[in-house]
């Protein structure tokens, strides 16, 4: 019989192997509007920052990059007609970023079929199954960082 520990190590290395997955899954879906995963993820920062727009600043916040890296993608997507920008009413230097009318319905397309994916990928699966899982994986997190704090000096 497999001990815990063993256990725990298949399940670290399942959980692992199925984000790969998704994220594969993911990733086609971006490519099939010619996004990668960080333009999906600019284009929902800015969704996430409502109608008025975002400055490219609270967009880098957000994403975690450089401001001069969340420029780039804000000139690549404005390129590609899914973002627009306007000046910031608030700094005279400044410009906002919002969705236009094609980014979001990219964006939507984008979460359609990710949701068709997802939805594939677990057909047949019972939800109280799903539901177990779910808890049980929100449960495991919570442990793995309740352990890396006291591991930490």
């Amino acid at each position: 019989m497999t001990d815990r520990s063993e256990l725990a190590l298949q399940l670290s290395e399942a959980v692992a192997a199925a984000h790969v997955a998704a994220e594969r899954a993911g990733d086609r879906a971006f490519r099939a509007f010619g996004l990668s995963k960080r333009g999906h993820a600019a284009l929902a920062a800015v969704d996430q920052m409502g109608p008025d727009g975002a400055r490219p600043s609270e967009l880098a916040a957000q994403l975690n990059i450089s401001r001069a890296a969340a420029t780039t993608f804000v000139q690549r997507l404005e390129l590609r007609g899914l973002v627009e920008t306007t000046p910031d009413e608030d700094d005279d230097r400044g410009v906002r970023v919002a969705l236009t009318r094609r980014g979001i319905e990219v964006l939507l397309r984008v979460g359609q079929i990710e949701r068709r994916l997802a939805a594939r990928a677990v057909e047949g699966v019972p939800a109280s199954s799903m539901q177990r899982t779910v808890h049980l994986l929100g449960e495991w997190k919570r442990r793995l960082e309740e352990h890396e704090i006291k591991l930490v000096p």
